[in-house]
């Protein structure tokens, strides 16, 4: 989130950071093990090693960050991924017994799970972002006040299975 003016480049400051629940990634720690054992004597475990290593660096995330329009996710350097927020169709917080989890349904019907260190400040600061970008909007039918002055209420002749960014048949109970 680069802003520029003129010759002078400016870092947007995020609204809202949090870093993830646990600092140390056991698995890149065990995958470094291994490949030092394969180093030794074993090239398959090093090959192995070696590439559990990367790909836990590459998909551990590192910190969480809220933007006026985007939620951003550092991972292992170089990986930066970001949502912007007209994607995002519903936040909710899981309460599990391993502690809780913040989980954000697209609108394409992805959900993506996010384990912060305060899950429940990182939630409301990332639903008053939400508010704030969608401009109090967020969950209603932008144009409802225009159809309710002018025209009846028409249907929409789209089956709720097709629906995006809402409420799918599947048990959306099952935390993974």
């Amino acid at each position: 989130m680069i802003e520029y003016r003129g010759m002078q480049q400016t870092q947007e400051q995020p609204l809202h950071w949090d870093d993830h629940r646990t600092k140390i990634n056991l698995t890149f720690i065990f995958a470094l093990i291994v490949a030092v054992i394969g180093i030794l004597g074993q090239p398959a475990l090093f090959v192995i090693g070696i590439g559990v290593a990367i790909y836990s660096w590459l998909t551990n995330p590192k910190q969480y960050l809220i933007y006026r329009d985007a939620l951003v996710i550092i991972y292992g350097r170089p990986r930066i991924k970001s949502f912007p927020f007209q994607e995002m169709a519903h936040l909710e917080l899981l309460t599990l017994p391993i502690g809780d989890r913040l989980r954000i349904r697209m609108a394409n019907g992805r959900r993506l799970m996010l384990l912060t260190k305060d899950s429940a400040t990182f939630m409301e600061k990332l639903d008053e972002a939400l508010d704030a970008f969608h401009g109090g909007q967020r969950g209603t039918d932008y144009n409802e006040e225009d159809r309710s002055n002018s025209q009846p209420e028409i249907q929409s002749e789209i089956p709720p299975e097709n629906r995006l960014g809402e409420s799918s048949t599947e048990n959306d109970d099952v935390p993974y």
